[in-house]
């Protein structure tokens, strides 16, 4: 006989209540309100909590089918520090103009992400700099991921895949990159890599059974700085059965076809990115299956 009191939900299709707290049938975030309104028996109070809703497989893996589960995975990683969750897609997912990227300095993502050959396409443009779907990692594993789209900047260190890479164990395998990337940063190297940006110093990345067949053009100055694959390698970086099939407008300085200083074995590509390395192959011996 309480008729001040209430408890209401932000978005029921998430969580909702009905003398229970329920998930709805979306995943996402939602505030539970608990409120009572001043009356003759009670004094004005209210108490709020926030509920993160996801879809898990039994393993306990995030699943991910669309741009809001997505940004959903970037926020409980990047606000939440729940740099360990691993997550699958679960169909392929097109983020548009929306920049939405895993992983940052003070959490930089650690687990498994399995794109299970679903495609994450994206269509950014931006002044910012340091732009990926993969902000930062450190010891994470990502594989059978495709990206797809556009990165356009006024600034640089761009990259199709990850944009830093720290710490030990890093994997990365059956990935496509055909991220199309354009920097006009004109003051120095663009620092773009059709993979990766920048491997930290200290930093294992083995990179296995990959491909990268993007665009990758800067301007004036910003052309002496590109990578094919990798643009900075401080760390141990260890390519294996991979093939850069993409064009670029790099010069011959600070541009490397796949990585500084990086081991090889089996690696092709079709165009030079800067420093020539692996073993050049023909459009027609692609064509063929050679």
């Amino acid at each position: 006989n309480n008729g001040g009191f209430s408890v209401t939900s932000s978005n029921p299709n998430v969580v909702n209540f009905d003398g229970r707290v329920k998930c709805g049938s979306k995943a996402g975030e939602a505030i539970i309100t608990i409120k009572q309104a001043q009356n003759d028996y009670y004094e004005a109070a209210n108490f709020s909590q926030t509920f993160y809703v996801i879809r898990r497989d039994r393993n306990g893996a995030m699943l991910i089918k669309d741009a809001d589960e997505w940004k959903l995975f970037c926020k409980l990683v990047n606000e939440k520090g729940m740099t360990n969750l691993n997550a699958r897609l679960d169909g392929d997912v097109n983020l548009g103009g929306d920049i939405a990227m895993i992983g940052r300095y003070d959490h930089k993502y650690a687990g498994t992400f399995d794109g299970q050959n679903h495609t994450l396409t994206l269509n950014w443009n931006t002044g910012e700099s340091d732009i990926a779907p993969f902000g930062r990692v450190n010891g994470a594993t990502i594989k059978n991921l495709r990206t797809a789209g556009t990165i356009k900047s006024s600034s640089r260190f761009l990259a199709g895949l990850i944009d830093e890479v720290y710490g030990d164990n890093n994997t990365i395998s059956d990935c496509v990159s055909n991220v199309h990337i354009t920097s006009t940063y004109a003051d120095n190297r663009c620092g773009a890599g059709g993979l990766i940006s920048y491997i930290s110093s200290n930093t294992q990345v083995t990179i296995t059974d990959c491909l990268v067949k993007g665009a990758i053009n800067g301007t004036s100055a910003g052309r002496k700085g590109m990578g094919g694959f990798v643009y900075t390698n401080n760390g141990t970086c260890k390519l294996t059965n991979c093939l850069y099939a993409g064009t670029n407008n790099g010069s011959n300085e600070y541009s490397y076809t796949f990585a500084a200083n990086a081991t090889l074995n089996n690696c092709y590509y079709l165009n030079a990115c800067g420093e020539a390395q692996g073993t050049p192959v023909t459009a027609e011996q692609l064509r063929n299956g050679y």
